[in-house]
C-alpha cells in the first residue's frame, strides 16, 4: 500500500470536516422548522393575542353595558311617570264609577267624604277650643250617564244644639284669630261664614235680618278670620254681663253642589266684669 501523505491526510480531514458541517447545518435547518421553542412562540403570541381581543371585546361589553344600564334608568323614571299619570286616571274612573274620591281636593260624594271642623282661638299664648257641630248636608253623585243623583241628609240645628249640650261654652277677646281645621276629608271649595247673636238657647236674638256673611278663602284645609264685635249687640236692650252669646254658622259648598253644614259658638263682648273659669275660658273678661 502507498503511504498516504500528511497534506492528503489534511485535505481528507477538511472534506470530512466540511461535510459534517453542511449535514449538521442541515438538520439543525430541519430540526428548526418543526422546533418546539417557535410552535410555543407562536402559540404565545397567539394567546397574547386572544387574550387582548378578549380583554377588549370584555371592555366593550363593559362599556356597552354601562351605556345600556343608563337606558333602563331613563326608561324606569318614564316608565313611573307613565304609571303615575295611569294610577291618575284609574283613579278618576274608579271615582266616577264608585263616588269615591281621589283625593282631599275632591268633591265629596258620600258622608265619610265630608271632613270634621274643628276651630282654635288665638290671642298671643291665649288659646281656647271653641264647640263645634255639623248639621245637615247635601251629597252630588255622578251617575255613569252623564246625570247627578243628590242625597240631602237634614241635621239637628248645629247652634241651637251647641248651646243647649254644652255646660261651658268659653269666653274670648276682641282682636283673637279663630281658626278654622278641616280634616280627614275633602277640602271644601267655598266657605261662607253667617255670624249670629244668640239666646242662651242657641236661637237667633235679633232675627235673620241681622245676620252678618262673610265668605272665607281655604287653604290647605285651613281658613282662620280676626274676631272683631258684631255692632248687632247694640240692638240690646239690656246688657248680658256673662257676654253675648254668639254663633257662627259655616256653609261648605263644593264645585259638584255638594254642600255641608257646621256651627261653633262662644260667648265675647260684654261692659260689665265677669268670673270665667280657666277650664272654659281662652281669656278672663277685663278686671274692673
Amino acid at each position: 500500500m502507498k503511504p498516504i501523505s500528511i497534506k492528503g491526510l489534511r485535505a481528507a480531514s477538511s472534506i470530512f470536516a466540511l461535510l459534517f458541517i453542511l449535514n449538521a447545518s442541515g438538520c439543525a435547518g430541519a430540526a428548526g422548522s418543526p422546533s418546539v421553542p417557535a410552535a410555543a412562540g407562536t402559540t404565545a403570541a397567539a394567546e397574547t393575542m386572544a387574550a387582548t381581543e378578549t380583554t377588549a371585546a370584555t371592555e366593550t361589553t363593559v362599556a356597552a353595558g354601562t351605556t345600556t344600564a343608563a337606558v333602563p334608568q331613563t326608561s324606569t323614571s318614564a316608565e313611573r311617570t307613565a304609571e303615575a299619570a295611569t294610577t291618575k286616571a284609574l283613579e278618576k274612573t274608579a271615582s266616577e264609577e264608585t263616588g269615591a274620591p281621589s283625593s282631599p281636593h275632591s268633591a265629596p260624594t258620600s258622608e265619610s267624604d265630608l271632613p270634621t271642623l274643628s276651630v282654635i282661638y288665638q290671642d298671643g299664648t291665649a288659646v281656647a277650643e271653641i264647640p263645634t257641630q255639623s248639621g245637615g248636608y247635601t251629597l252630588t253623585i255622578p251617575q255613569p250617564d252623564g246625570t247627578a243623583q243628590s242625597i240631602i241628609a237634614c241635621g239637628a240645628d248645629p247652634l241651637s244644639d251647641l248651646a243647649q249640650r254644652t255646660k261651658e261654652i268659653p269666653y274670648v277677646e276682641y282682636g283673637g284669630q279663630m281658626i278654622l281645621s278641616f280634616e280627614d276629608g275633602s277640602q271644601p271649595d267655598s266657605v261662607e261664614l253667617t255670624d249670629i247673636i244668640l239666646q242662651k238657647d242657641g236661637t237667633s236674638q235679633f232675627g235673620e235680618r241681622t245676620y252678618v256673611h262673610t265668605t272665607l278663602e281655604c287653604i290647605d284645609g285651613k281658613a282662620e278670620f280676626t274676631l272683631e264685635e258684631n255692632p248687632v249687640v247694640y240692638l240690646s236692650s239690656t246688657i248680658n254681663p256673662e257676654g253675648f252669646y254668639r254663633g257662627f254658622r259655616v256653609n261648605c259648598t263644593w264645585e259638584n253642589g255638594s254642600a255641608a253644614e257646621y256651627g261653633f259658638v262662644f260667648r265675647a263682648g260684654t261692659c260689665f266684669p265677669i268670673e270665667s273659669s280657666p277650664e272654659t275660658s281662652a281669656v278672663s273678661p277685663t278686671q274692673a
